[in-house]
């Protein structure tokens, strides 16, 4: 969420007392409602959301249709904002479409066999994206086409045919949990649909809104009395620095079924310069895989190697994790039995009562494990973009450079239970959630960021600096090895020798290829 070079947009989300829970989420249903209502009806004209004739979204929808559910001016600019912004995305999305209809092709596909159903071939699919990168580099973000490429194969294998348009492929994108942003009224202390104050001596702020009663009927004034909200410390630190933007009201849904409302509170703050790109004259790159996570290490542009290889170790991370993880599978073999023993009577008998309260607090337990789930992932992305720029920090490094492997799936070395277990949380998890972290801290903290394509690299033996493919003797230790930590930890290598910073630029470079950046790239960055 950025809105020019020199500022960036924080988002903390404060969940709302108990009192208010009910008005908000009525509210968020109703809106929800008029907001799907928008998206629909305005489908067919995706098109004309791929130009942006004004900074607000909600300008362009009100000038096409009215609200569905008309419930005051300036509410229906708030869910109009929503609508808008949906419908823009996707008109993104659809430009994107049109850069990999052509590439479209059965090779795709792997036919069904006796031994495998069909499915997805992605040797081919690595391939197109690859050929669509040098035939046009602009032709979107890899992680996007590579989304749009598999959507288009799983309607494949549902159809038997590839789409001929985006919306052929693409269902309308309606809202399935409640959110409404306010930056479509008219201010706190102004606005129509809420009312907004901070108060920096009392370290809180005063929050107020609109909102349909138990009937469905709007109530005429705010909801009494004015709620009040605590700041946390960072929020008002940013705030003596930065400037607030229009909160968002959103909803949490979690897996048993249990819904909150949070308000997001928006902080502009503004940021570092970036550093001259002719000034650049050290750079950290890391890589994914080498230690389980992250390997970085820092070099010059004339190719000399300025520091060891650093390695962030999440093996006692990973060890919480599965141990987690295999606690849900086991709670839902357990809900599995007990709706089977729930179903042997009919609805209404007294004798489903005893499976149905068990069920209540294993789901509620479930939904407790996947909380916790969640915020260790977005816990270790955030330890570990805070490792890299404490890392270029300490040596002098003014850029980051790093293989974008959002697009790639984890391939090899995965036959085993531990294998698979790591190759799916990299995948799945900590790519994605690792890469949005480390671009808009480096935007805060001034540094630049630059993605390569993964090309030519492999894992490196950091002793004879040659891909390593089994030519270790037999019983030497792997460079790779880790020890089993109770907590993530970043650790200089001390297992292998390895060669000082008087390499040859060759060398230098093959270093840093490990890290999955070519020095050519850079140079001519």
């Amino acid at each position: 969420m950025r809105r020019s070079r020199s500022t960036q947009s924080l988002s903390y989300p404060i969940r709302l007392p108990d009192l208010l829970q009910a008005d908000a989420l009525r509210l968020l249903d109703v809106s929800r409602q008029v907001i799907n209502a928008a998206v629909v009806a305005l489908w067919d004209r995706l098109d004309e959301f791929g130009e942006r004739e004004t900074k607000y979204a909600y300008k362009q929808v009100t000038a096409m249709i009215d609200s569905s559910d008309p419930h005051g001016d300036r509410q229906w600019c708030c869910e109009a904002e929503q609508a808008g912004r949906i419908l823009r995305g996707q008109a993104e999305r659809k430009k994107q479409f049109a850069f990999i209809l052509p590439l479209l092709e059965a090779g795709m596909i792997q036919p069904q066999t006796e031994k495998k159903p069909a499915g997805k071939n992605r040797k081919a699919i690595k391939a197109a994206l690859a050929s669509l990168r040098e035939e046009n580099s602009d032709g979107g973000s890899a992680v996007e086409l590579q989304s749009l490429i598999e959507q288009a194969c799983n309607f494949y294998l549902k159809n038997g045919c590839f789409p001929a348009t985006y919306e052929e492929m693409q269902p309308v994108p309606v809202l399935k949990v409640g959110i409404l942003p306010y930056a479509g009224d008219d201010g706190g202390e102004h606005g129509q649909a809420y009312r907004f104050r901070i108060d920096l001596k009392g370290r809180c702020c005063y929050f107020a809104f609109r909102a349909p009663d138990q009937a469905g009927q709007w109530n005429p004034t705010w909801t009494e009395p004015v709620t009040q909200l605590s700041l946390p410390d960072p929020v008002l630190e940013h705030l003596q620095a930065g400037e607030s933007l229009a909160p968002t009201l959103r909803e949490k849904a979690l897996p048993d079924g249990t819904r909150y409302a949070v308000l997001d509170f928006i902080v502009e703050v503004p940021v570092s310069p970036l550093p001259d790109p002719q000034q650049v004259r050290r750079i950290l790159g890391w890589d994914w895989g080498v230690r389980t996570l992250v390997t970085a290490t820092v070099v010059d542009l004339s190719g000399n190697r300025l520091s060891p290889p650093l390695f962030l170790d999440t093996g006692g991370f990973d060890g919480r994790q599965a141990h987690t993880r295999r606690h849900i599978d086991g709670l839902k073999k357990k809900v599995a039995k007990l709706e089977a023993r729930r179903d042997q009577f009919p609805v209404g008998d007294p004798k489903r009562e005893p499976s149905e309260r068990k069920l209540v607090v294993l789901r509620q337990e479930i939904a407790q494990c996947w909380r916790k789930y969640e915020a260790r992932n977005n816990d270790l992305a955030h330890l570990a973009a805070n490792i890299l720029i404490l890392l270029a920090s300490v040596w002098g490094a003014e850029l980051i450079a790093g293989e974008s492997l959002k697009s790639l799936k984890s391939e090899g070395r995965g036959r085993g239970v531990k294998g698979r277990w790591v190759h799916w949380r990299n995948n799945s998890q900590i790519r994605g959630a690792l890469w949005r972290t480390l671009r808009y801290k480096c935007h805060l903290s001034g540094l630049r960021l630059v993605w390569q394509h993964p090309r030519g690299t492999t894992h490196t033996c950091p002793k004879c600096v040659t891909p390593v493919k089994g030519h270790h003797l037999s019983g030497e230790q792997s460079p790779t090895s880790s020890g089993n930590g109770s907590m993530p930890n970043v650790s200089l290598t001390t297992e292998r020798e390895v060669k000082d910073q008087s390499m040859t630029p060759k060398e230098g470079e093959r270093w840093f290829q490990q890290t999955g950046v070519s020095l050519r790239a850079i140079s001519t960055w």
